[in-house]
């Protein structure tokens, strides 16, 4: 069994790419070290995360991570044991999304397109193994009207 949580939390104000790029630099290497797997979304200025791997690995990650300064108001949105992993291959695959109208003000360029990441192979996994995660994504992809959201 494979233990598996997720949550959201808010970006701090300031909080830069290359802030992230850091993040997602350990956690590739540590992830592996550890045994996790997952993914993480920034959307907006929300992040949306998912981890799975031994459950006590994953709860010590979580405390982690809850205490790191780049964000704040971290809400799980839910946690259980799985027959396997839906992200096997991610030691921590990531994407940044911005808004529609956001991403046209800031760069005039058309938004990030969902139908990248609602085709990938671990989305269909999602939708199989963990629906309850993919509502909620599919919530929040909704309160900021965006299209393209993975389908159950």
């Amino acid at each position: 069994m494979i233990y598996q949580t997720a949550y959201f939390s808010t970006a701090s104000a300031g909080i830069t790419d290359r802030d992230i790029a850091r993040i997602l630099g350990r956690a590739h290497i540590k992830n592996a070290q550890r045994g996790v797997t997952g993914m993480l979304l920034l959307m907006d200025m929300t992040f949306f995360q998912v981890l799975e791997g031994e459950k006590d690995v994953v709860e010590a990650l979580l405390k982690r991570i809850e205490a790191n300064p780049l964000h704040s108001g971290l809400i799980r949105v839910g946690s259980a044991e799985r027959e396997e992993r839906i992200f096997p291959d991610w030691s921590m695959g990531y994407e940044k999304i911005a808004h529609a109208d956001v991403a046209r003000a800031a760069s005039g360029i058309a938004p990030f397109d969902m139908s990248e990441l609602a085709n990938n192979k671990n989305m269909a996994r999602l939708a199989t193994l963990a629906p309850e995660i993919l509502i909620f994504m599919r919530s929040l992809y909704r309160s900021r009207d965006m299209d393209g959201a993975p389908e159950l």
